[in-house]
């Protein structure tokens, strides 16, 4: 296995896929990626870099079909891959991409696909298109998939990290606290997350949701420990 860690050395690789490209085939140049690209180990920015230049040299009408082919190999560069081409494309099918995003996350057969994607393409839009991504995020929040719910804790984390407003990161509390009794490992790691990156650089609204999160009932013990955990970590920075 070659590890590529250069641009330089990604270009060259990248030829030999464009090399392979023929119209109305797109197996050939998936299996092609595969071999040069996918078989080796390949820094997460580079592989975000060849989604860029896939989304540029394919056309659009080919995008999906190669997402298809690329989440059918399941290897753990496919879904940066996959994530970054679905994030391109928020802004040509919102819709689709979000519903895409949603059915590759629940072929997941590991916790990084959800992580990866989710991020990607759930975190991104909630970032940059919150109107349009939180109907889409309250609905996925019941999804028959424990993968997708997972992902958006993903998502979430991401949104906020990135700078998510005040207020949109008070609107994703109250959808958090709907999934915070869940007993499922993958949702309470996805959602448990979220929550953790709320309380730390949020703690006010924490405090303006204290009641709900003290309902036993509502809320189980597991959410309110990462909260916790959050709000520990504020204060540690603040040094206090």
């Amino acid at each position: 296995m070659t590890v590529i860690t250069r641009k330089s050395d990604l270009k060259a690789q990248w030829e030999l896929c464009v090399k392979s490209y023929v119209p109305g085939q797109i197996s050939l140049f998936v299996e092609k990626l595969h071999e040069v690209i996918l078989s080796q180990k390949v820094k997460f920015p580079l592989l975000e870099y060849c989604a860029h230049k896939m989304f540029d040299f394919l056309p659009d009408t080919e995008h999906i079909l190669v997402c298809d082919k690329i989440e059918s190999l399941k290897t753990e560069g496919g879904n940066v891959l996959i994530g970054k081409i679905l994030q391109l494309r928020l802004v040509v099918d919102f819709d689709l991409s979000i519903e895409k995003a949603a059915e590759y996350i629940s072929k997941a057969d590991i916790w990084y696909v959800c992580d990866i994607i989710g991020e990607r393409v759930f975190g991104y839009a909630l970032l940059n298109y919150p109107h349009k991504m939180f109907p889409k995020f309250d609905q996925l929040s019941i999804h028959p998939s424990n993968w997708v719910v997972r992902s958006l804790g993903a998502g979430g984390h991401y949104a906020i990290k990135k700078g998510l407003g005040k207020a949109h990161c008070q609107q994703l509390f109250r959808i958090l606290l709907t999934m915070a009794n869940s007993s499922d490992k993958e949702i309470r790691q996805g959602v448990g997350w979220a929550a953790k990156t709320t309380a730390k650089f949020h703690p006010d609204i924490i405090s303006s949701y204290k009641l709900d999160i003290n309902n036993q009932k509502e809320v189980a013990n597991w959410f309110r420990r990462k909260v916790e955990i959050g709000l520990n970590r504020n204060s540690y920075a603040k040094g206090n």
